[in-house]
């Protein structure tokens, strides 16, 4: 056997980083008073329930300002490298999403957007983030459950902690498992889209 190369084709790229000093606290009860004010709405159980703000949070208030400056830094020097100089690299929305004991988000994908962030005030506990192998099911192939390394459609995440931040194509299918904690689980999501 002679020249044997491993080339693996259309894998899919995530970003993990974290962002120091931000003041997660300040944040955490802004978010609390907006979810009581009513700038947003509840979810139904039956679609997991959970609280989300409405999709303008970054552009408000002095809270957020720090982490929109920095989340549009970061993700523009991160995106930078994969497309031409040309390419604008913007946000769009950004959102606040609350999850209590039970409550859990199915899983979905980020319409007309290119790329998408979240960013956590809290740890997600046992509440993770999990992303959907686009591949096709793996009951396509019988042979996966001989692979060294067998693979699912749903590959849970590592726990995140306060401050950290995944950035994932829009179109990878994802959800949040179900919060079985006490504790309140508190993200902001961000869309970037990719334009010239």
């Amino acid at each position: 056997m002679i020249n044997v190369k491993k080339v693996h084709s259309w894998s899919t790229t995530t970003f993990v980083f974290k962002i120091e000093d931000m003041n997660n606290e300040q944040m955490r009860k802004e978010i609390m008073a907006r979810e009581k004010r009513g700038f947003g709405f509840k979810f139904d159980p039956i679609q997991g329930g959970g609280w989300q703000s409405n999709k303008d949070l970054l552009e408000t208030g002095t809270a957020f300002s720090n982490l929109k400056k920095y989340l549009i830094r970061y993700v523009n020097e991160i995106l930078s490298e994969t497309y031409v100089d040309s390419a604008t690299i913007r946000m769009i929305n950004s959102w606040a999403n609350i999850s209590r004991k039970g409550e859990y988000t199915l899983p979905h994908i980020h319409e007309e957007a290119s790329w998408s962030c979240v960013y956590y005030v809290t740890p997600t506990g046992d509440a993770n983030l999990y992303l959907k192998d686009p591949r096709p099911l793996e009951q396509m192939d019988r042979s996966h459950h001989y692979l060294k390394d067998p693979y699912a459609n749903v590959v849970r995440k590592r726990p995140f902690q306060t401050g950290e931040v995944i950035l994932f194509p829009s179109w990878l299918e994802h959800g949040v498992g179900t919060n079985v904690s006490d504790s309140t689980r508190i993200s902001i999501a961000a869309n970037f889209l990719i334009e010239e």
